[in-house]
């Protein structure tokens, strides 16, 4: 089942800072907010679904927004997590 718009801002509330003309065209059916591989993180890093089709109508958050700069280990942890759940990307994202 697809996330909903009110389940993305619960798991990322950041987002809220972003203006609502974008946010009201985010593609939240490529979103996996409050995903299991995301809770070791926190609310910055998102889960993706990697299946989802795109959107053409719709704007995809990483289109938006830049990944933050993080270290080695931090995204030797994200890969491990991507590993241990096929189907997702987990992006860590510098809040607006």
């Amino acid at each position: 089942m697809p996330a909903s718009f009110a389940d993305v801002l619960r798991a990322h509330p950041w987002l809220r800072r972003l203006p609502d003309e974008v946010l009201a065209r985010l593609h939240v059916a490529e979103l996996l907010p409050g995903h299991p591989a995301t809770e070791p993180f926190g609310a910055s890093v998102v889960a993706y679904d990697t299946t989802a089709p795109p959107d053409p109508s719709r704007v995809s958050l990483c289109s938006i927004l830049r990944p933050a700069p993080i270290d080695e280990p931090r995204l030797s942890r994200l890969t491990e997590a991507e590993r241990r759940w096929p189907g997702i990307a987990l992006v860590e994202y510098e809040q607006p």
